[in-house]
């Protein structure tokens, strides 16, 4: 029953589902398989789940699912993702809390969203979009229903209504049938686009994918050295974008005193886990608390500052 009370919670932040299981088919992918199809939660429950942790001391609500964009296709009327967006905003409205969502669709990452997003202050400007690949061959082979230009489109859709957007996004590469023209139309998708924050995995091959049955698999070697030429890029990209923070006063939420005089924080567009994080140089902050810092250095995927 994904309507019971959980508590997901990992310090300042916790993770709160909004559905559970998913209707999509992708041939890498059986999660349909062992969790069912999709079943959105009624928005009254998620709003309900995230004050309680909120009047805990949570500071961060991370919205998660299979396919969070895709909430209430499962049900009837016209409930969307941004409807959940909105009534959660307005019910943390009054507490010191941000929102955050993970795993969306690119098919369902609709302009809605995005405004809602934009025109919520307590809404993190944070698009997780896990894309897979940029071959309009290869996508069709992993069952996406999508094509680079659905993804050109939609990144810059994004960041014309909300141009704070920080975009994160997670790839495939080594997928069967995968050529080296496939490859060099990815690395070019990355480097065009310049997520903020980027993740690669090799393909993990499974008798029980649908994938397992497709011609063309790549070998090992091969896969790992794609990975290593996307991450390669990134990482300059990457440390590209947090130079840009370099003078400017950003909102930290402080997580942990790792030494003493330096602790860490994580920033509006730092996801907790698999993001970049901030170090803070200075004494006696309090934990789970916001400060203002800063921004004096960047790296390829930190930024580190002192208290403003």
């Amino acid at each position: 029953d994904i309507s019971e009370d959980r508590e997901l919670t990992t310090g300042p932040y916790a993770y709160v589902k909004v559905s559970e299981g998913c209707n999509r088919k992708c041939t890498f992918c059986i999660i349909p398989t062992l969790r069912g199809t999709q079943r959105s939660r009624p928005v009254g429950d998620i709003c309900a789940e995230s004050e309680k942790l909120v009047k805990k001391g949570v500071k961060e609500i991370i919205l998660t699912a299979e396919n969070t964009t895709d909430y209430g296709q499962d049900m009837a009327g016209e409930t969307g993702f941004e409807t959940v967006l909105e009534q959660l905003s307005g019910t943390l409205c009054d507490e010191d809390a941000w929102i955050r969502f993970l795993y969306t669709h690119p098919k369902t990452l609709t302009a809605d969203v995005v405004r809602t997003v934009r025109d919520c202050s307590n809404i993190c400007s944070y698009y997780d979009v896990p894309i897979q690949h940029a071959s309009s061959k290869i996508l069709k082979r992993m069952g996406r229903p999508y094509t680079r230009e659905d993804l050109e489109t939609l990144f810059k859709t994004i960041r014309e209504i909300d141009p704070d957007a920080a975009l994160r996004t997670t790839l495939i590469v080594g997928f069967p049938g995968e050529t080296e023209d496939d490859f060099q139309e990815l690395l070019d998708f990355v480097k065009t686009v310049r997520f903020d924050h980027l993740g690669v995995f090799t393909y993990s091959d499974s008798e029980d994918l649908k994938s397992h049955r497709l011609a063309g698999q790549v070998d090992p070697e091969t896969m790992e050295k794609r990975h290593d030429i996307i991450m390669a890029a990134q990482a300059e990209i990457s440390e590209s974008f947090n130079e840009k923070y370099v003078g400017q006063v950003l909102d930290v939420l402080v997580e942990e005193n790792t030494e003493p005089g330096v602790y860490i924080g994580r920033t509006r567009f730092q996801a907790p886990e698999v993001d970049g994080m901030t170090f803070i140089y200075a004494d006696s902050l309090e934990i789970n608390a916001w400060v203002k810092v800063k921004i004096t250095d960047a790296f390829e995927y930190d930024i580190a500052g002192e208290i403003a």
